[in-house]
């Protein structure tokens, strides 16, 4: 059996509120009444919701490496992304995980509702001063499952039809799937009535036919317009069920359950089996005494268990009360200042006897032992402070005369370097050029200018022929001592003489 609930231990009553219709009931003693909306009791619990078109939800994919340190903070930033938020207005957002997972990301429901929005809501609601426990709709049918009214094992669909909004919602296992606002509300099926049959219908007349007659009506027309217009509300619920099977992946829907604010509709049910071909039922609990005297629209059943549920986890995952009443005295910063306070002047008193006990008993022991330690301590210290100061003397002296080993040996290893170049590199140019002399002069040309820049020789070369110039730069790539290159070869306008520009690097020893 479940343990009973702080509502149940102390006997508070439960008060529902319906910020929409303005509608309240109270809970106590497993009896059910109505209340007055502008009547406050601070020792009651009082539960509300917003409906489904106030409110903005989707799923997120966040990566399963995110810390849940960083969780809350990527769930937010993913969820102004993509559900669009503003940045400039403020938000009531949560979020809880959901039973898919993607692969190496994990997907989080997240519901968000401006707090500008929450407040117009609730601004009819002035003399309740605070509100515990609000959530959307759709949330509220997991208390159906907490509190064991629904079985775990199913997967069921619930559509609820308010006067300002409808929803689809789907729990699996009893963990919410799914939920959608869909424009079928009661509201809007009284004015598509009204429009389709052409003539002025009274909204609240047209409730009480539906709660009087239901789906058949005496009135041919009046009975074929319900027909037309249930219909095609069925045709679109089936296309919302279908949707959500696809993208939750779910194999069936055991049972839809049908709920309206206005109460039970003859007939509805049977209509929505031969629309959606599921086996479906009208949404109604009776958990108290006076059920059966005291009509009551079933979200406000739901509502009371959901505070009975709330009242044992305390889980504020799905609650966007920002009416919620301030902590007791001592958990509040005030209450703490005041605790410690309080704890100051206590200890304040007992100061002064614990001082004198403790300093003629102890205290003059203990500082005689740390004065002797405090000495040698000292003498070691000193000891130390003179080797590490001789320490730093060689290490000054030293460095000293590593600097000057230094500059030496920088000079022999550049004095080294040029008598290298010298030796090995102006000979080794000599008989490169020796070399490419040759093989100009055997290939009927002539050198008219040389140069050399960083190992590369440049030689302008003229003759007589393209042709003697394009062998001679063949004979020349062929060298292996030197890479050959040259741009083009070109003839003087006013001379009979072709010349070019040929580059010429050293590849390694010659």
């Amino acid at each position: 059996m479940l343990k009973k609930s702080i509502i149940e231990k102390r006997k508070k009553s439960i008060v529902t509120l319906d910020p929409y219709s303005l509608k309240s009931y109270r809970y106590r003693d497993n009896v059910i009444n109505e209340e007055s909306i502008k009547k406050f009791d601070d020792r009651a619990f009082y539960i509300s919701y917003v409906q489904t078109k106030d409110i903005i939800s989707s799923t997120v994919d966040i990566e399963i490496g995110v810390s849940d340190e960083e969780l809350h903070d990527a769930i937010e930033i993913k969820a102004y992304d993509e559900l669009g938020l503003e940045s400039d207005k403020d938000y009531s957002i949560f979020s809880f995980q959901s039973s898919r997972n993607d692969g190496e990301f994990r997907v989080f429901n997240v519901i968000a509702i401006d707090k500008a929005v929450l407040s117009e809501i609730f601004g009819e609601l002035k003399e309740i001063k605070y509100i515990d426990y609000i959530t959307a709709a759709p949330f509220l049918m997991k208390a159906i499952y907490t509190r064991n009214l629904l079985p775990l094992d199913k997967t069921d669909c619930f559509i609820y039809f308010h006067k300002d909004d409808a929803f689809v919602a789907i729990y699996k296992e009893g963990e919410y799937v799914f939920s959608k606002s869909i424009k079928y509300s009661l509201g809007y099926i009284s004015d598509t009535f009204a429009k389709e049959l052409g003539k002025r219908v009274d909204e609240k007349g047209f409730f009480s036919m539906l709660k009087k007659s239901g789906m058949q009506h005496e009135n041919s027309a009046y009975q074929q317009q319900l027909m037309k217009i249930f219909g095609e509300l069925f045709v679109y619920v089936n296309d919302v069920i279908l949707y959500a099977k696809r993208a939750y992946r779910l194999d069936h829907i055991d049972q839809v359950y049908l709920g309206t604010e206005i109460g039970k509709i003859a007939g509805l049910e049977e209509f929505c089996i031969n629309y959606i071909n599921l086996p479906s039922k009208y949404l109604d609990f009776k958990i108290s005494k006076n059920a059966g005297e005291m009509p009551i629209e079933p979200l406000h059943t739901i509502m009371i268990e959901s505070a009975v549920a709330y009242s044992n986890s305390m889980d504020d995952t799905q609650n966007i009360s920002i009416f919620k009443r301030p902590p007791p005295l001592k958990q509040r910063p005030s209450g703490k200042l005041l605790q410690v306070i309080a704890a100051s002047f206590m200890l304040s008193i007992a100061y002064p006897a614990y001082q004198f006990v403790y300093e003629s008993m102890f205290l003059q022991k203990d500082l005689k032992n740390l004065r002797l330690e405090h000495n040698e301590l000292s003498k070691k210290s000193n000891s130390m402070r003179i080797a590490m100061s001789k320490v730093q003397k060689d290490k000054k002296e030293i460095e000293k005369k590593l600097s000057i080993k230094s500059k030496d040996l920088d000079f022999r290893t550049n004095l080294l370097k040029e008598i290298y170049h010298k030796k090995v590199n102006y000979p080794m140019k000599a008989k490169v050029l020796t070399d490419l002399f040759k093989k100009i002069n055997s290939h009927h040309s002539k050198v008219v200018l040389t140069k050399e820049s960083n190992n590369t020789m440049y030689i302008t070369v003229r003759s007589s022929k393209d042709k003697y110039l394009t062998e001679l730069m063949q004979d020349m790539a062929l060298a292996k001592h030197y890479d050959v290159s040259t741009e083009l070869i070109k003839k003087d306008d006013n001379a009979s003489y072709y010349e070019s520009s040929i580059k010429v690097g050293l590849n390694g020893q010659f």
